[in-house]
């Protein structure tokens, strides 16, 4: 049993009111490269921030790097705040220059002279919380309780979810014309946090209806809109629970050793020996080639591929230069983006939108 699931295991034999507050610390190994290491660099001081700012606190709850799969789909997540009110996902951004954005909310990184478009890291983390909201929304009989007198089952709507983008300390961010509220530096978001807190705090229970009709019409309008029942102890527990048994390590294969030739010794006075007879070898059978396939590898168009499932999902491997070809289909009738699963050695797609399906692929032996 490896350290991680004795430690998940551990955790889910305690209550979450006897433990730690921080219940997933940051456990990969740091990057060789120079920029995957300022990335590492950038997540390791908000989780600084955060052990600093929640450590001790009875009622806040963080997970550093945690992973989900979800119907063939990953969330990697950065850092995860769970309090009695809601989630909170963020998302480090490591920028040592300027990080700039645009009204259209379009991204640009300087590193000295160099500017770079990026991908939004907005959207990145929001598409980060919508995965983690379906998954647990697939378990919410298990995650909470039933309301309005035990006769609607209670979800996990929008309202809980909070997202982040912390800029690493050394950064700075010119916001051109737009202001985006998910993106702020990496020491400013432990107290956005908590003001998300202080909110719903504020708002709830019998205190936040005493506050609503003594408050003026506006304010009593801004306390109704952010009014949320909090979490029962029990559903922290099964949620800290769930999230613990749902995190899946990334599996790296482990790479062959080099096959190194070995170099016979040559003696000191070589022996001449008379020549064997040359005898007539049978002719060699031919391998067969590779079933035939309509997918090939883009790198030296052999056909002589198999699926494997990796990081970012399934792909192709090539059997002949060992080289990967991403996997990527759109349906034939509504264009949308189809599914993949697996059977054995066989492999389906299927359409969710107008549920089409199709068998696409075997491995071979």
């Amino acid at each position: 049993m490896s350290l991680h699931r004795a430690r998940v295991l551990n955790l889910l034999e305690l209550r979450v009111s006897e433990c730690f507050m921080i219940l997933k610390e940051k456990t990969c190994s740091p990057p060789t490269d120079k920029f995957g290491q300022a990335g590492y660099q950038a997540e390791m001081q908000m989780a600084f921030y955060l052990r600093r700012a929640f450590g001790e606190l009875p009622d806040v709850y963080v997970f550093n790097d945690l992973r989900f799969v979800r119907n063939g789909e990953v969330a990697q997540i950065d850092h995860l705040v769970l309090h009695r009110f809601g989630l909170v996902l963020i998302e480090s951004k490591s920028v040592t220059d300027t990080i700039e954005v645009n009204r259209q909310l379009e991204f640009v990184r300087t590193y000295g002279r160099n500017r770079t478009g990026i991908k939004s890291p907005i959207t990145q983390v929001e598409l980060q919380k919508k995965l983690l909201q379906s998954l647990l929304n697939d378990s919410n009989e298990q995650l909470r309780r039933k309301v309005m007198m035990g006769m609607v089952q209670a979800r996990f709507s929008d309202e809980r979810f909070k997202t982040f983008v912390a800029v690493s300390d050394k950064g700075e961010i010119k916001r051109k014309g737009c202001d985006p509220p998910q993106l702020v530096k990496a020491d400013r978001v432990t107290s956005e946090i908590q003001q998300i807190i202080d909110r719903h705090r504020k708002a709830s229970g019998f205190g936040g209806i005493v506050r609503q009709m003594l408050a003026d019409k506006k304010t009593a309008t801004e306390l109704e809109q952010i009014q949320l029942a909090a979490f029962t102890a029990d559903e922290i527990n099964a949620i800290t629970a769930f999230l613990l048994r749902e995190h899946t390590e990334v599996v790296v294969e482990a790479e062959a050793p080099p096959v190194v030739a070995s170099i016979p010794p040559v003696p000191a006075h070589p022996i001449t020996r008379p020549s064997p007879p040359i005898l007539q070898s049978p002719p060699a059978i031919p391998k067969p080639p590779p079933a035939s396939t309509p997918y090939a590898c883009r790198h030296c168009s052999s056909q002589d591929v198999e699926i494997l499932y990796g990081q970012y999902g399934y792909y192709f491997k090539c059997r002949s230069c060992s080289k990967n070809t991403t996997i990527e289909f759109k349906c034939e009738r509504c264009g949308n983006k189809t599914r993949i699963s697996k059977a054995g050695k066989v492999f389906t797609r299927k359409c969710t939108s107008c549920n089409t399906e199709s068998r696409f692929f075997t491995n071979p032996e």
